[in-house]
């Protein structure tokens, strides 16, 4: 079904649903995916901006569709006629001009109007970040973005009847869910990112999927969902510029509407799993200020903070201006400063808020640092954390974990560094790793992780703890408070899991 939005946009639109076949079709005989992009220039496609332009543009002097479709839609060069001619045949530049995908350029060329990016097999069309006097336009539709990617590959992924995308942008998080979802639904007030939703979902062949105007859940009124997943307008600042960065309120108020909202629109045992900024307010503690959000929701909500930032550095790295303002950079500056100065802001938290609907019992708060690295995807392994804080704020007090029997992770690793000494290698260093997913790590002697290494869910930790305190002549009593807070700590990072816990992948 061809489902194109009402009111025209600056967007690539087609008139058929054909269109989007022979568009695809074109783009598949070139080859136009990341293995082959990254292939032909030599780079992933992540470290562009650390290139320089002539180095890539000498990789692609071939003439081949490939190397013109990267030129213009990944480089944004304009491309001499016929060789735009010959990379879109048996389709012509008229054609692929008036879906809005490439313009004339003048002097015999074509350029690009949006990009076209590969992502898991699909093909998605956004904005360029071209930057004139004033910055991106107002409603600019954002790239797979660090967070974007961050987001996706921390998603929970499994079968359901219902999911729902809210601040769609280019539809990447719908698009990719509704692979494992019955229906998606994905719901922005930009008119052209839903345009350009629309087109995506039409070019990946998705008609499980649709697009909806409206401000929050507004458009979803009634509804329920399996999976709510949202990469908000975020952006703390003191104006709304753009609407992918900021919504217009008042400062994290976007995100504490969303938490408050979500419950009421998720089944019971879905997942909402959102992006986040939030101020860090002088003389308030953030963390109990974040709970707050949560309170009397139903769900169960975990904090996975990815750092708290200065606020000059968070305000430089996202003014908006066009080159060679550097006036208008100070202006903007000094009004963001004054903003954060009036709100008593001193520091902006970052993270991925992960929400889970469970009734009929208390509901859990907790706040973790992510690990330092990450691997994608890692929506298992959140599950996993999510069942684990479960599990350990059932516990009355550390001493209940006595009678648990707990297992290592499969992906745990124990790496050593040694240094020779008297010819022989002695250990310097050591470290317990999670390897894939969430990758967290702590320092460990080889004593400890051969400790850690025997449980095997065979026996219960009193019983660990007992043959410990035996083998160093020590009462078990001694050991007993220490040890059962570092077993605690590596129960709510993932290297120790209980026997019984129910797999996250159910």
């Amino acid at each position: 079904m061809l489902d194109q939005t009402s009111v025209h946009v600056d967007a690539p639109t087609v008139t058929t649903p054909d269109d989007y076949r022979r568009v695809r079709d074109v783009l598949d005989r070139a080859g136009y995916t990341d293995e082959n992009i990254v292939k032909l220039m030599g780079v992933d496609l992540s470290r562009l901006g650390e290139r320089k332009l002539p180095a890539l543009l000498r990789r692609l002097n071939g003439g081949t569709p490939l190397e013109t479709l990267v030129k213009l839609f990944i480089l944004d060069q304009d491309v001499d006629a016929a060789a735009v001619q010959k990379a879109l045949a048996p389709m012509t530049p008229e054609s692929w001009a008036a879906i809005g995908l490439i313009e004339p350029a003048g002097a015999g060329q074509y350029g690009a109007c949006v990009q076209l990016r590969c992502y898991q097999g699909l093909i998605l069309a956004y904005d360029f970040t071209r930057r004139g006097r004033g910055g991106v336009r107002s409603d600019f539709v954002m790239s797979v973005s660090p967070s974007t990617i961050v987001l996706l590959g921390m998603t929970v992924r499994r079968k359901n009847h219902a999911m729902l995308d809210l601040g769609a942008g280019c539809g990447i998080h719908a698009l990719v869910a509704a692979r494992h979802s019955d229906r998606a639904v994905g719901v922005d007030v930009n008119p052209r990112a839903l345009a350009i939703s629309r087109f995506n979902a039409g070019l990946n062949g998705l008609a499980n999927v649709q697009f909806r105007d409206g401000d929050m859940f507004s458009a979803v009124e009634g509804e329920t969902f399996d999976l709510i997943v949202s990469n908000p307008p975020f952006i703390i600042q003191p104006e709304s510029r753009h609407t992918f960065l900021n919504s217009g309120t008042e400062g994290d108020d976007i995100c504490r509407r969303l938490a408050k909202d979500a419950p009421r629109f998720l089944n019971d045992g879905g997942f909402c799993i959102f992006n986040a900024n939030w101020a860090v307010v002088d003389g308030e503690d953030w963390k109990a200020r974040l709970a707050g959000w949560f309170d009397g929701s139903g769900c169960d909500a975990l904090v996975i903070e990815q750092g708290i930032v200065d606020l000059g550095e968070y305000a430089a790295g996202l003014i908006e201006i066009g080159e060679g303002e550097q006036a208008e950079f100070l202006r903007l500056f000094d009004r963001w400063m004054d903003y954060y100065a009036q709100r008593k802001i001193v520091n902006i938290g970052r993270g991925v808020i992960v929400m889970r609907k469970a009734g009929g019992r208390p509901n859990w708060f907790d706040v973790i640092a992510g690990p330092a690295e990450i691997t994608f995807p890692s929506g298992d392994d959140v599950a996993q954390l999510v069942e684990l804080h479960t599990f350990l704020h059932g516990l009355r007090d550390d001493r209940d974990l006595l009678d648990v029997r707990l297992r290592l992770a499969p992906n745990v690793r124990f790496e050593q560094t040694s240094q020779a000494v008297n010819g022989a290698w002695t250990q310097v260093s050591g470290r317990l790793r999670r390897v894939n997913g969430l990758g967290y790590s702590g320092a460990a002697e080889a004593m400890t992780a051969a400790l850690v290494a025997r449980y095997d869910g065979q026996r219960a930790v009193r019983d660990h703890l007992t043959e410990l305190a035996a083998a160093a002549n020590t009462p078990v009593a001694s050991i007993e408070p220490s040890a059962l807070a570092i077993i605690r700590r590596l129960v709510e990072q993932g290297f120790l899991v209980p026997v019984d816990l129910v797999s996250p992948s159910a």
